[in-house]
């Protein structure tokens, strides 16, 4: 746990549209508390520099931190949180509070590390199909990431969540043949088909209007 973090907050009095709007004027974000063994909700605004922090450090929405309210402090992590589409604003967040000694369930991202021998020595390409994986741990064991070495993988190898060692203090809850990240053979571009070229064929000679008749030889009819 990230100890000497801490966010001091403030209990929100106006609530509704105006306060939040006003709140944001301030430089501030209204967020709410819940979860825990407290069932108690609270509605309080932190400072939207002190959010942007954690949300921008390595740990993101796994860092968990202090949160100070009247001299009190309890831990928390970020469950959820809004942004204006336009202006990139922090708009809200919700907080659950973090029993530190019992065992929680977060999302890690996953992070390759290595070129595989496919791709450099055999022009195949990486697929890196699973970014994140869901796993139990304490909170004071959450990673910032999980790495996965690639370097051995040629084409047609895949790396699935069954062959990944994370040790015992955390447990991965997606399915054991998820595959992580596979090689694959380089994509064959087909030549385009040539159409075939079809033999000229002389136009047939144009029938004579109706009531015109043929000349005979010579003239004469």
């Amino acid at each position: 746990m990230e100890k000497q973090l801490v966010i001091d907050a403030e209990p929100r009095t106006r609530l509704g549209k105006g306060g939040a709007r006003a709140l944001r004027r301030a430089g501030k974000v209204p967020v709410v508390v819940y979860g825990g063994d407290r069932r108690e909700t609270l509605a309080l605004a932190v400072q939207e520099r002190d959010l942007m922090k954690i949300l921008r450090s390595p740990k993101g929405l796994n860092t968990i931190f202090q949160l100070q309210l009247q001299g009190a402090t309890v831990p928390v992590i970020i469950k959820d949180w809004q942004a204006d589409p336009i202006k990139g604003t922090l708009l809200h967040a919700d907080f659950v509070r973090i029993d530190m000694t019992k065992v929680t369930r977060v999302r890690i991202p996953v992070e390759l590390v290595g070129e595989p021998i496919g791709v450099k020595a055999q022009g195949g390409l990486l697929d890196f199909a699973t970014h994140q994986l869901e796993v139990e741990c304490l909170p004071a064991d959450i990673p910032e990431s999980i790495r996965v070495d690639v370097s051995a993988l040629e084409i047609g190898d895949h790396i699935s969540v069954k062959d990944l060692n994370v040790g015992e203090r955390m447990r991965i809850l997606d399915d054991p043949e998820r595959v992580i990240a596979s090689v694959l053979a380089p994509r064959v571009e087909e030549a385009p088909a040539v159409a075939p070229v079809e033999e000229a064929v002389a136009p047939a000679a144009a029938a004579p209007p109706p009531g015109e008749a043929k000349p005979t030889e010579g003239g004469q009819e």
